[in-house]
């Protein structure tokens, strides 16, 4: 069903990671969204997160982070073309795995596919540049930051790179007894978060809408919140925001309200597939098996492509319907990707649904966010009616 919007308004749809590879599996670039671009293609803006490099050159970065897996061949680019999308994140960990020239050929091979591309340039001027799009003389405004920062990552004048919020993280004793687990603090570069704040507040004047991404949190430990996500997004609504968009873990996480905004802290892995396995890691890189062992992973035979447990494959689309006015309504689209990785949108009547909505419910619950149903979507919020008759998913959280 194609979603109906009024003359004044538009829709946007918003995803978490996207990381194709269908080139290197020697399928058809279309295959990935097969199941869901003529519904991604519904909204007038269609924006994702880019989890890869789009290049053939470049060398491994052997820092503290070191994803040899990341780059892919630049026909992949097609894919997301395919599918809709047409603004990018780029601010993210794996964004200069393979240097400068690797970013450089990423950012053109989107571009060259009618992307425009934010979070990431040759220097910090261009890594803080929005992206502006205008649909039925309604502008919506993009920015993306990235807090999931390796050594040198970050964008400089004369460097390319990736806007940064750099974070810094302490451990602070809890009680007397020996060997009991530090809280862990984090906090966010006082410099790297005014600077944002200029961004918003200069873009604020130029777009009905701003929506802000940010490449947050952590991925190994399921189901917190980093001490630093909430006072940061917090910030980026009082700078002059009316959403935003968090990435980075592959399990979804909450959605927060303040100041009747929304903050979705992660919007989970929307397409994400692992490297072929007969393609070897070089030399010196350990990276695979970190992720392995806090994952636990145990992959089941036929999930090679894609596999992460089923909570991990679970991920959301955002549908924000905008007008001059801002975000009149706010809801989101569970999907469920495959062996395969590629995501299909559930149903109402589909049980993976009911599991998505209890999840997020309890995560909700604490975030002071409600969540209600309308047929196939969870709404977050609609200022277009006074009355919804919806039922409150509200679930007792998994103890």
């Amino acid at each position: 069903m194609t979603e109906q919007t009024s003359k004044d308004a538009i829709l946007v749809h918003a995803v978490g990671n996207v990381a194709p590879r269908r080139v290197e599996y020697g399928e058809p670039v279309e295959s990935l969204f097969g199941m869901v671009h003529q519904r991604i293609k519904e909204g007038d803006i269609s924006f994702c997160h880019f989890e890869r490099i789009c290049s053939t050159r470049g060398c491994l970065q052997y820092r503290d982070h070191n994803t040899w897996d990341s780059r892919i061949d630049p026909e992949n680019a097609r894919s997301l073309a395919f599918a809709g999308f047409n603004v990018a994140s780029h601010a993210g960990n794996r964004c200069f795995d393979y240097g400068p020239e690797a970013l450089l050929d990423s950012m053109y091979a989107l571009r060259q596919n009618g992307i425009q591309v934010i979070g990431a340039g040759k220097n910090i001027t261009e890594a803080r540049k929005p992206a502006i799009v205008e649909r039925k003389g309604v502008r919506v405004g993009f920015l993306a930051y990235n807090s999931v920062l390796p050594v040198e990552y970050e964008a400089r004048e004369g460097k390319p790179g990736c806007a940064p919020i750099r974070v810094a993280t302490y451990y602070e004793a809890q009680g007397y007894q020996p060997g009991t687990p530090p809280k862990i603090v984090t906090v966010p570069a006082e410099q790297d978060v005014r600077a944002m704040e200029e961004d918003i507040r200069k873009l604020r004047n130029l777009a009905d809408a701003v929506i802000v991404s940010i490449h947050w949190g952590q991925d190994y430990v399921p189901d917190v919140l980093a001490t630093y996500q909430s006072p940061l997004g917090h910030r980026v609504i009082d700078a002059g925001a009316d959403l935003v968009l968090g990435h980075h873990g592959r399990r979804m996480r909450g959605i927060e309200t303040y100041k009747g905004k929304a903050i979705f802290h992660t919007l989970g892995s929307f397409a994400e597939e692992r490297a072929p396995r007969s393609k070897p890691p070089p030399g010196g890189s350990t990276a695979e098996s970190i992720p392995d062992a806090f994952h636990k992973l145990k992959t089941e035979s036929g999930w090679e492509r894609n596999p992460y447990p089923q909570v991990k494959r679970y991920a959301m689309m955002v549908k924000c319907t905008v007008s001059q006015k801002g975000i009149r309504k706010l809801a989101f689209l569970p999907s469920s990707s495959n062996q395969r990785a590629e995501p299909e949108f559930l149903s109402r009547n589909d049980p993976k649904f009911e599991e998505v909505l209890q999840y997020m419910g309890s995560w909700c619950q604490g975030l002071g966010t409600t969540l209600t149903v309308d047929g196939d979507e969870v709404v977050v919020y609609n200022e277009d009616d006074e009355i919804r008759m919806t039922r409150d998913c509200h679930p007792e959280p998994e103890p």
